[in-house]
């Protein structure tokens, strides 16, 4: 029902702006698509193809950067108003079709960032690897659906791909159209929408301008030292999980948000309807407020922290300044380990290792995820060469857990060796 009296009238046009907004989402995600390959080979490439070269190509990913974040916000104030409003009581379709839109746009949003496969990227799809296979139960079948397979590779960035541009948007048409039915579009898209719709697009627009979308280093280029940071509307979640030991964060991280949704999906058939309604959404907005805050501030008091952010800055403004160079592809396979020779690090291990051990084997940190050193693990029960051989082609034989995983597809048996021989020798 609309309502013409005043500042309740206005409160009504966030209807307006989540429309402007999935319209905004849904035009920029068709634009980068053109250019956008969804390859661990050639993502990074193609995002800095469309940063430097094609036209407009960084505003318009900006605008679909931060219009994510900023449909998170106005999605989750609808649904406050739709509370406000008792629409639970009164139009069932509209706070079901509200309710899962919430979930739909996170899930866009957790999609999404793993698809330029900078920095950023892989420590987001490292997160959610830990998430699925944490969960009770279905933690292992969970973990290998989402990455189509035993560890992350092309398959796992190609499903993000799909389930980001295909089957959530295919989705979120559908409620869409679900939350259409029965009603006139100018009952819910009338002058009042349009206006403050307008607006949000201008100011959303004006910000993508002048602040371009993140963009980290390669995967493979990114140093131990480079502090990964998710988006805005996730960093309530990582702080949480600082706090969080274990399996427990998959609870919060997946099982409670689920459970949410679920019993604020179920609401209009619940007893004390407002009484749950209002406890789930304040403590939701608590949690949001605080742990998002507790992340900014932490960051920003600890020096050594904010001196490594703005040593990134400086280097991605820097990067941005160079012109566009397409990557030369080598094979693997193919690639002789020199370093060795002179006692640095094999140059597969730097590749595919470095990023959770450290460079010199010191062990590293991505956000809340901890990875252990592997100084002395010489000195361990089944930690000979050949032992070590033998984690990377079946790290489970040895009891150890994801994130570890197989390297038996990447690496050849020389280079194994090469980096188990090189491990064996560091010392403390």
């Amino acid at each position: 029902m609309r309502s013409d009296n005043g500042i309740d009238a206005w409160l009504q046009t966030t209807t307006g702006i989540v429309a402007v907004l999935l319209l905004v989402q849904f035009l920029t995600g068709v634009l980068l698509a053109f250019y956008y390959v969804p390859s661990v080979d050639h993502a990074y490439v193609t995002v800095s193809f469309i940063e430097k070269v094609v036209s407009s190509g960084s505003w318009m990913r900006a605008l679909h950067h931060y219009g994510s974040q900023w449909l998170s916000v106005f999605v989750f104030l609808h649904v406050i108003r739709l509370f406000w409003s008792e629409a639970y009581v009164t139009n069932k379709i509209q706070w079901i079709a509200a309710i899962l839109l919430v979930g739909l746009v996170m899930a866009a949003g957790g999609t999404g960032y793993s698809l330029p496969w900078d920095a950023r990227a892989f420590f987001s799809t490292r997160v959610a690897e830990g998430l699925m296979g944490g969960l009770p139960i279905a933690g292992r079948i969970a973990r290998l659906w989402v990455l189509g397979g035993s560890e992350i590779s092309a398959v796992t960035l190609s499903r993000f791909f799909a389930l980001h541009v295909l089957v959530i948007p295919a989705l979120v048409g559908i409620v869409v159209v679900w939350r259409l039915f029965r009603w006139q579009l100018a009952e819910l898209f009338g002058p009042r929408e349009a206006i403050v719709g307008s607006v949000v697009f201008l100011v959303l627009a004006l910000w993508a301008l002048k602040h371009p979308a993140p963009l980290g280093p390669a995967v493979t280029e990114a140093g131990t030292d480079y502090l990964p940071r998710p988006g805005a509307q996730f960093l309530w979640l990582y702080q949480s999980l600082k706090y969080i030991p274990g399996g427990l964060g998959s609870i919060v991280g997946v099982v409670l948000p689920g459970l949410v949704l679920a019993v604020l999906i179920a609401l209009p058939w619940l007893k004390r309807q407002r009484l749950i309604a209002g406890s789930l959404l304040g403590l939701g907005v608590v949690l949001v407020v605080i742990m998002t805050t507790a992340s900014y501030l932490s960051d920003h008091r600890d020096p050594k922290t904010a001196q490594q952010f703005a040593r990134q800055a400086a280097a991605e403004e820097a990067w941005r300044r160079q012109p566009f160079q397409p990557a030369t592809i080598t094979l693997a396979a193919n690639t002789t380990t020199n370093a060795t020779a002179s006692g640095g690090a094999p140059d597969m291990y730097t590749k595919f290792c470095a990023q959770c051990h450290g460079s010199h084997g010191q062990g590293a940190q991505q956000g809340p995820l901890k990875f252990p050193p592997l100084l002395n693990v010489s000195t361990k029960p089944r930690r000979t060469v050949d032992d070590i051989v033998g984690v990377l082609h079946d790290p489970t034989a040895y009891g150890l857990e994801p994130p570890m995983r197989s390297f038996s597809t990447k690496l050849t048996e020389e280079q194994m060796r090469q980096i188990a021989e090189w491990i064996v020798k560091l010392k403390s």
